[in-house]
């Protein structure tokens, strides 16, 4: 059986491993990413790709990535989260392992790629991939191929009491956070949100329809920009979806209403648990 390794370079752990191509997974590392430091970051990833190597005895040629950060022509721009700039971990691989070829996507590109290809969206022509997490992060596939769009639907930008706030910076998971502070209700995390107002509570009620109103119409003008036959959802946020994936759909149908696309249709993701390490893997698996 031929095999792949993939790396799943996230904001807060690091996870190296073997992907065969039956999907099935071998030996899998884990460990807190190292921040602030490109130098250190490479070498804990380099020592992790050896100790994986000597796990299997496949004949391994590719190595995909799947990063938390802006990726362009294989090269990682940045990695905001964890203080580094522009590192061409590509390169660096391809240096010290010339044996071994490279592919880089950021985590959400290469997560909605994976659906795309072999989990939820693998049986239509057009998808948007959607991570609601600590960020908001999307992804277009057409034909089974990543569309390169100017910008990333997280960083949009929405109105809320006359200031300007980033989409993800008010409905991701961290965002859902800070909108409810801004009504005056602290709450952990998002799922403390969704449950007091699964209890009544009015203040969680009234930072629900907010975030409603805002991510119900971020998805409306994906179906709007480009009309994908799925909306494939993932992330953390997720996890509530029980709560609230019934009015989300039902409140961005009713912004798209009254245009000529198809109306919108919510699948959850395959690889949700693992879709940093299975993007990673998608970047690989296509060579063999």
């Amino acid at each position: 059986m031929k095999s792949v390794i993939s790396v799943d370079l996230g904001a807060t752990n690091l996870r190296v491993g073997v992907v065969n191509e039956d999907l099935s997974l071998g030996v899998v590392l884990r460990e807190p990413s190292t921040k602030n430091n490109p130098d250190a970051l490479y070498n804990q990833i380099k020592r992790m790709i050896i100790e994986v190597l000597k796990t299997t005895a496949n004949d391994i040629k590719y190595v995909g990535i799947s990063a938390c950060g802006i990726v362009k022509d294989n090269v990682i721009e940045i990695l905001a989260n964890l203080g580094i700039g522009r590192f061409d971990l590509k390169s660096l691989i391809e240096k010290d392992f010339p044996n071994l070829s490279v592919e880089i996507a950021n985590d959400a590109n290469a997560a909605g790629y994976m659906e795309s290809l072999h989990g939820s969206a693998a049986n239509v022509r057009t998808s948007y991939f959607i991570t609601i997490s600590s960020g908001i992060g999307g992804v277009l596939i057409y034909d089974n191929k990543m569309v390169d769009l100017p910008f990333e639907i997280g960083h949009n930008f929405i109105n809320y009491k006359n200031k300007f706030y980033e989409l993800e910076k008010l409905c991701s998971g961290n965002g859902i956070v800070n909108l409810a502070k801004l009504n005056g209700l602290e709450v952990k995390n998002a799922g403390d949100l969704f449950s007091l107002k699964v209890n009544g509570d009015k203040k969680a009620s009234k930072v629900y329809d907010l975030w409603l109103q805002y991510i119900s119409s971020a998805i409306a003008n994906i179906q709007l920009n480009y009309n994908p036959d799925v909306i494939v959802l993932s992330g953390g946020v997720m996890k509530s979806a029980t709560i609230f994936q019934d009015d989300l759909l039902a409140v961005a149908n009713a912004f798209i209403a009254p245009f000529p696309v198809k109306k919108i249709k919510f699948v959850q993701a395959k690889f949700d648990q693992d879709a940093g390490l299975m993007g990673g893997a998608s970047l690989a698996l296509k060579h063999l």
